[in-house]
């Protein structure tokens, strides 16, 4: 039976809520990180594994309830069953590193406090990336129940006013470490769960599908995690991790036009037709540019071969 807001008030301490479906071979290490909070309630969402058995070792409440495609649908049912008003939001294929949980502890008694960021260090196929950009991924997992509710929009996170919110520090010892993408399968099963629902959320908001914001969102996106980030300094993973963040944008904008009636616009029409004669245009002066500098070597070279040639 859930507690009222007051009752939980009152009980100082931390729980922490995860939502889980078959996930028996990442659960492990994530409760193991979890050994400094007050309460595990994990929610388990008809598991066909031994989640729920995993979770009871470490005496995990475990709440059974019918599936869901996304987590975020059930966040705050969930945290309704706390017994503490801090909730640690965290999932089975996350961990809490040691000085992180310290830190949460010590931001959970601060009165002014309604909720935590902290950063998170995605691991990629195994890498993390080593740009900050992309290594501390600020995120909002930790809050009051009693003053803040969780978004059932994909991705998103709660609005809370920045003077109620505290941002720990993004140090390597401070991080949420998250093994986001292990498989290219666990890739695709992502995708296909999240991006119509957050494409739909895109139409829900008042958003219009145009052929200009897909391709500047993917160019800016794409750029961002490139370019800025740096990210062939981490070799082929860093350029499989842009590709799986682009990938799943493009994802969301093909759902996005589909559901959106999935029309061909002359508007849409003209402007990919003028975005692929820039396209052109760039080809043929690379094109041209490769010519001229393989001239330009080829004379430089002509005196020595011509020194060469003397008798």
């Amino acid at each position: 039976m859930s507690q009222s807001d007051d009752e939980r008030s009152l009980a100082v301490g931390i729980t922490a809520c995860i939502v889980c479906r078959n996930e028996a071979d990442k659960l492990r290490p994530c409760l193991e990180s979890l050994h400094w909070v007050d309460e595990i309630i994990l929610m388990d969402l008809q598991s066909t594994d031994l989640s729920r058995d995993i979770a009871r070792e470490f005496d995990a409440r475990v709440i059974e309830r019918e599936q869901v495609p996304i987590v975020e649908m059930v966040r705050n049912e969930v945290a309704s069953h706390a017994s503490h008003d801090w909730i640690l939001v965290i999932d089975p294929d996350e961990r809490i590193s040691l000085s992180l949980g310290r830190e949460l502890r010590q931001a959970s008694h601060r009165q002014e406090l309604d909720a935590v960021i902290m950063p998170r260090m995605n691991y990629d196929l195994g890498y993390p990336p080593s740009h900050p950009l992309q290594r501390y991924e600020p995120q909002l997992r930790m809050y009051r129940a009693s003053r803040v509710t969780w978004p059932v929009v994909p991705n998103a996170l709660p609005a809370v006013p920045d003077d109620r919110v505290y941002r720990i520090p993004s140090e390597d010892v401070l991080v949420l470490v998250h093994d986001r993408s292990r498989t290219i399968s666990e890739v695709l099963d992502r995708s296909i769960r999240y991006a119509p629902l957050q494409a739909q959320s895109m139409l829900d908001a008042g958003e219009v599908f145009t052929a200009r914001g897909m391709f500047y969102s993917l160019g800016s996106t794409a750029y961002k995690q490139f370019v800025v980030a740096r990210a062939w300094r981490d070799g082929v993973p860093g350029v499989l991790r842009v590709g799986i963040l682009v990938g799943f944008k493009f994802y969301v904008w093909a759902a996005f036009w589909q559901i959106s009636g999935g029309k061909r616009t002359l508007e849409d029409d003209h402007f990919v037709r003028r975005t692929g004669v820039v396209a052109e245009i760039a080809r043929y002066s690379l094109s041209a540019m490769t010519i001229l500098l393989r001239i330009v070597t080829h004379v430089r070279r002509i005196p020595g071969r011509l020194s060469q040639a003397k008798p």
